[in-house]
């Protein structure tokens, strides 16, 4: 059984969002409707989860999450509106300690929010489920981060294909900026995440990392030192690779692992095209999305790697992964930037 606190200013959602979520076997112990009630009621029940919004009177969203992670840390799942002020605030509230989060329909109507009953469900099942003890906090700084030094050339044009879904935007962007770009890396990222928040994460990474950066556009071509992102709602599919650059392009077709993008397509269709140095990373996520493409990429003569279970927030998609493919290393999340490297350095020209 999965107790729950709904924190939201609006009435009509809490309500609504309660009502799933019970539909779904998840007990709501309690709804606060603003974030100094959110604080007192997360205390009093020691829920196993909380959703929060991000804007609520008395204490913003992102304040919640900051208190609770510093007196009484559980998961919790952010459900904000989709505007650019609000993206800001959520990928802040992701570095203040929230687990995971999802992009609230627009209006409080009932009827949009009841087409993700599904999804909502999910999710907050797999955020109940994340390990927040002893988990740090706070943005991803040079004094964290632990660059590689490079003492050796990295040959054959090398591709790095990330994918990582609930728990990943942090570790994803401290994994990139320990990174060497000395190294010269072509790197696809996929994260499990809705449009309007893929072109704000790319932004982050590209601002908080040695690489250049960017949502992935169609047709777009990366080169060595570059990166994208896989836009939200579409699966990025590598098509092309010539004079040591990628071209990828988007494809809207089903769903794979009811997500889109999903990891397997960009890692199999990275497996048929690149014909350099090729490693593919899953990090902490929910699902099994991935254990196939790093398979792909497996057979076509890379190397896998998967975060260890004792650092993911969610060990889903790493445990089937390393469950199902013989990957070459289980790493923490502080040592897969430097096992990428090892990686890569292993090969002969």
């Amino acid at each position: 059984m999965v107790d729950a606190v709904i924190a939201d200013d609006s009435a009509v959602m809490r309500e609504t969002l309660g009502k799933i979520l019970e539909d779904g076997g998840i007990t709501v112990v309690a709804r606060a409707k603003d974030g100094v009630e959110a604080v007192e009621l997360i205390e009093r029940h020691d829920p196993d989860v909380a959703t929060i919004d991000i804007q609520m009177p008395g204490l913003t969203g992102h304040e919640v999450i900051e208190q609770v992670m510093a007196e009484n840390p559980i998961p919790m799942l952010v459900i904000s509106s989709q505007t650019t002020r609000n993206a800001d605030a959520t990928f802040d509230a992701l570095d203040a300690g929230a687990v995971d989060f999802l992009a609230k329909p627009s209006g409080d109507g009932s009827v949009n929010i009841w087409s993700q009953q599904e999804t909502i469900v999910d999710r907050v099942r797999a955020v109940a489920e994340a390990d927040v003890a002893g988990m740090e906090t706070g943005r991803v700084s040079e004094d964290q981060s632990r660059t590689i030094s490079v003492s050796s050339e990295f040959p054959c044009d090398p591709t790095l294909v990330i994918g990582a879904s609930t728990g990943g935007p942090r570790v994803v962007e401290q994994v990139l900026s320990e990174l060497p770009q000395r190294a010269g890396l072509r790197v696809l990222v996929v994260q499990h995440m809705a449009d309007h928040y893929t072109e704000r994460f790319a932004k982050r990474l590209n601002e908080r990392t040695a690489y250049d950066f960017r949502q992935a556009r169609e047709g777009d071509t990366v080169g060595p030192g570059e990166g994208v992102l896989a836009k939200g709602g579409s699966h990025l599919r590598v098509t092309n690779e010539r004079n040591g650059q990628l071209t990828v392009s988007h494809d809207n077709g089903p769903k794979r692992h009811n997500v889109r993008p999903a990891i397997d397509v960009t890692m199999e269709t990275a497996a048929e095209t690149v014909t350099g140095n090729l490693t593919g990373v899953i990090l902490t996520g929910m699902g099994a999305d991935g254990a196939a493409g790093l398979a792909a990429i497996k057979d076509a003569g890379g190397k896998a790697l998967v975060q260890d279970e004792a650092t993911s927030r969610v060990y889903g998609m790493p445990k089937v992964a390393a469950e199902e493919v013989d990957v070459d290393m289980v790493l923490p999340k502080d040592r897969i930037a430097e096992g990428i490297t090892n990686a890569f350095r292993g090969w002969s020209a």
